[in-house]
């Protein structure tokens, strides 16, 4: 069953029809939604929502991040990845510390309570990973992969790091 029902009927073109007028966001909208309802459904008992899962991967791997690298490591805004850590912090996944010598800058560190969380957070990434690339051969698994990265870096470049010059 697809999104909307139908066999195949969430894809309004024919295969031939894509050159023509490409909808690549369209796609890339539509697995991240996909994604999300996955993680909430996944996440749900932990208090953990599809927009905590990336932060607390983060957080985890990067030992005294501070808010900012981590808004950066995900090209989110610095306000939305306060809201994340704060909901973090509010279930004891996470604490913060303030720097000695900067007191503007706040490191978070993962707690004891989220390592399980972790091993579950991660298994549920790469189950839906295995599901993105159900089908796939390693090779395309590979290129795909690849073409990804380039599209997110090729987004940065054109509308985050030319924000504001024009």
């Amino acid at each position: 069953m697809t999104p909307s029902g139908g066999k195949e009927s969430w894809r309004n073109m024919e295969v031939g029809d894509v050159k023509e007028h490409r909808e690549i966001g369209k796609y890339i909208s539509m697995i991240q939604r996909l994604s999300n309802i996955y993680f909430a459904n996944e996440l749900s008992s932990y208090q953990i929502g599809c927009g905590q899962q990336f932060f607390l991967l983060q957080i985890f791997k990067n030992p005294g991040i501070s808010l900012q690298e981590l808004a950066s490591n995900g090209s989110y805004d610095k306000a939305t990845a306060t809201r994340a850590v704060k909901k973090l912090e509010e279930e004891a996944y996470v604490r913060t510390e303030t720097d000695g010598e900067d007191k503007r800058v706040r490191h978070i560190y993962a707690t004891e309570k989220a390592k399980r969380v972790v091993d579950i957070t991660r298994n549920s990434v790469d189950t839906l990973t295995e599901v993105l690339l159900e089908g796939f051969t390693e090779e395309e698994r590979d290129s795909a992969e690849a073409f990804l990265i380039r599209m997110a870096d090729n987004s940065y470049r054109h509308i985050i790091a030319n924000k504001g010059k024009e």
